[in-house]
């Protein structure tokens, strides 16, 4: 059983509808295993003992209308290993009486381990430096006068690791940012799998594609092209 010891957000904008997670950790290619998300059904981060398969029975479960907390529960009880699991879950629009944001802990999840439950936020946890970890990531996602959710999911993962981040160190983060549709020209997928400063280099990588995104749609408004 590998470990993915962990900080991680998931965000929604209610604005523009996009779902996002951003993920640091001392585990090679973190952005592998444990963020997930399915546009205009919801996002998904499970980690500590990592399973890709609970991700994808879960947000399966919500695209057929299963409540988070069900949904959770129901994909624990099949895969087991219930007190070493940590996963969030957040959908892309709750329906009334819906549950819109859930967020489990197992007892016997490494360190420090814990999380920030907001109504369009979560930072989750374990093996960190302590519980400031989580406060200053949410407090940098909170404070950030960015317009764009990549942006201030960055900002609360670099703040994270300023406040002592995964306990054993760096080596790889994640940035994943999706909208409604299945594809569009905002979206971003970042990875770095292996680096001694991963949330700096994450952080370079999302200037690089910001710079991209900007020249493309240049170009395709020249073009009189669809931007998305």
């Amino acid at each position: 059983m590998e470990f993915s010891n962990t900080y991680t957000l998931v965000a929604r904008d209610p604005a523009s509808g996009q779902l996002g997670i951003a993920v640091a950790s001392r585990y090679l290619a973190v952005g592998s295993v444990v963020p997930f998300i399915r546009p205009g059904i919801g996002a998904v981060a499970t980690q500590h003992h990592h399973d890709p398969r609970i991700a994808y029975a879960i947000l399966d479960d919500l695209e057929a209308g299963v409540d988070p907390r069900d949904a959770v529960e129901r994909a624990l009880k099949f895969f087991g290993d219930t007190h070493n699991r940590q996963v969030a879950v957040m959908l892309a629009e709750p329906n009334e009486g819906q549950t819109p944001v859930f967020v489990y802990t197992g007892g016997d999840c490494q360190g420090f381990a814990g999380e920030i439950v907001g109504p369009n936020l979560v930072v989750m946890g374990n093996t960190l430096a302590g519980p400031r970890v989580l406060e200053e990531a949410e407090r940098a996602f909170l404070a950030s006068g960015s317009p764009h959710l990549s942006e201030r999911l960055l900002d609360g993962l670099l703040a994270g690791e300023r406040a002592g981040g995964d306990k054993r160190g760096k080596q790889a983060a994640a940035l994943k940012v999706v909208g409604k549709q299945v594809y569009a020209a905002t979206d971003i997928d970042l990875r770095v799998d292996d680096h001694p400063e991963a949330q700096n280099e994450l952080h370079r990588l999302w200037i690089l594609h910001r710079k991209m995104l900007g020249t493309q749609f240049l170009l395709r408004a020249v073009r009189n092209e669809p931007t998305a």
